[in-house]
């Protein structure tokens, strides 16, 4: 599998480091190259085009102090340079980029925003960036930091950075700390590192579904710790936010039911003492807006392919007092007599929201389909742990919500209500539609219609059985385009996902 630098960075699972090359395809008048992404609290991205804040390089191999033109090739593993007959190569260990040149030079021009400095010490050079501190240490060969104050601006000039050969050979190594300066222990060379990232990434596919390497590579590329957990960053080129929607999406292609549990774990951790599962999270806040609660989707996906007798106790019981924590906060703060439904038109989930401006406080029949899910991957568990009668209090809360689910189609339609005065209304096609999330168990004789794009489609048909096969045809159609063009983690995640059923 070759990597398109234009299209898609390199770079590994849980790391932050980034290589791309620019090419400026909205004619934005942005510098084109080859630039490493360093530190995201100082840089964004919007619609693939990076923008030129702080925290970018731009490299610039050299040969014999000339520069001379260079093609960039990557795949999971290792990224080279190739200029003037020499290469530069590139692997990834950690928070550790492995650098290593028979003969090539590097010229790096960094952008620092206000505040940030450059300083020396001993072997190398460290780049003050926000709350990263980029350790670049020299093992082989020499470097040169040019940097002015400048007195109009009142602040240091973007530094330069010379990486030299020294007979011949050039080797150094790019730290991503922060402020303790941690270092681990790493590969010895670019070529076990490489090596460590191909037998990480083998071993990521053969825990997921699907045989595409470039969809399983945009997924795996996604995750990054944050507050200590191993979550999927839609955008490591941003400031570290997850979103709930992602980690409930990323566990659908997994294979086992412990590694849905895993994901579930990471993403029903940041609720809130009382329950409520954040839409966002970031290091230092979280949205104070309830997410979709989809976990019941994927664990009962899970569970229907996998069961949960490899799903370590502990592990389980864990999952189950979060898991009942938050949909918990459901039945407590938006239902009405066991009938939930939205407060706010954003707890949807929908990025373009289709529900009406009075929508709220709605009965609505996908979020009865999220709910029948949940409190029947709860009664699953509980009926594992042994605990039958709150595996029996699930099961009854699940045939509630499924007769709400009912009760809202009428006339060959779905219906809204209003969950104090009882008035109904039509339905948005998008929010009829995720019903088929529910596949087999989906009620004889409902057949929901609609027609929506992105990524809720495909959420619709990752439950789809016979209803839904012309739905799944013409997702798969739908989304291979635009995943392959954009990278979206999402997107690959479904897409690996639904290659289960082909």
């Amino acid at each position: 599998m070759q990597l398109d630098l234009k299209k898609l960075p390199f770079g590994q699972n849980m790391s932050r480091h980034l290589l791309f090359e620019e090419w400026d395809p909205q004619g934005k008048g942005y510098d084109k190259g080859l630039f490493l992404a360093l530190a995201t609290e100082s840089s964004s991205m919007f619609g693939g085009v990076v923008s030129r804040s702080a925290g970018m390089v731009k490299l610039t191999p050299t040969l014999n102090g000339e520069q001379l033109p260079v093609t960039a090739e990557a795949d999971a593993s290792q990224a080279t340079l190739h200029c003037g007959g020499k290469q530069l190569r590139m692997a990834i260990d950690g928070n550790a980029l492995l650098l290593e040149s028979d003969g090539l030079g590097l010229t790096m021009r960094v952008r620092l925003g206000h505040g940030e400095t450059a300083a020396t010490f001993e072997n190398g050079y460290v780049l003050n960036m926000g709350a990263t501190r980029y350790i670049i240490e020299m093992r082989k060969g020499k470097a040169d930091l040019q940097v002015m104050w400048d007195l109009t601006a009142l602040h240091s000039t973007d530094p330069v950075i010379t990486l030299t050969p020294e007979d011949g050979v050039l080797e150094a190594v790019f730290w991503d700390t922060d402020s303790s300066y941690a270092r681990q222990e790493i590969a010895p060379n670019v070529a076990a590192a490489a090596e460590k990232a191909k037998t990480a990434f083998a071993a990521y596919q053969e825990r997921t579904f699907g045989s595409s390497e470039l969809y399983a590579y945009v997924l795996w590329l996604g995750y990054q710790k944050l507050r200590g957990q191993e979550l999927l960053i839609s955008n490591k080129m941003c400031d570290v936010k997850a979103l709930s929607r992602s980690q409930l999406l990323a566990a659908l292609p997994f294979k086992k039911t412990e590694r849905v549990v895993d994901r579930l774990l990471s993403v029903l951790g940041m609720m809130t003492p009382g329950g409520m599962v954040p839409a966002w999270a970031k290091d230092s806040a979280i949205l104070p807006e309830a997410a979709p609660p989809l976990w019941g989707m994927a664990l009962t996906r899970a569970i229907k392919a996998d069961g949960l007798d490899r799903v370590p106790l502990e592990k389980l019981e864990q999952c189950y007092v979060l898991a009942k924590k938050a949909t918990e906060w459901w039945f407590q703060n938006r239902s009405v007599n066991g009938v939930c439904f939205y407060a706010y038109a954003c707890e949807s989930g929908w990025a373009k929201q289709p529900l009406p401006s009075d929508a709220a406080p709605q009965v609505f029949p996908d979020l009865c389909a999220w709910m029948y899910l949940n409190c029947k991957a709860l009664a699953a568990i509980a009926a594992k742990l042994e605990q039958k009668e709150e595996a029996a209090a699930w099961t009854e809360k699940a045939a509630q919500q499924m007769e709400t689910l009912k009760s809202l189609w009428k006339g060959g339609t779905f219906l809204i209500r209003n969950a104090v005065t009882g008035e109904e209304k039509p339905c948005p096609a998008e929010n009829a539609l995720m019903t088929i999330a529910l596949g087999s168990e989906l009620p004889d004789g409902i057949n929901p219609k609609g027609e929506v794009t992105g990524i809720p489609a495909y959420i619709a048909a990752l439950g789809c059985e016979k209803r839904a096969a012309a739905l799944l045809d013409q997702s798969i159609e739908a989304a291979s385009a635009p995943a392959a063009a954009n990278y979206d983690p999402e997107i690959c995640a479904l897409l690996l996902a639904l290659e289960e059923r082909s």
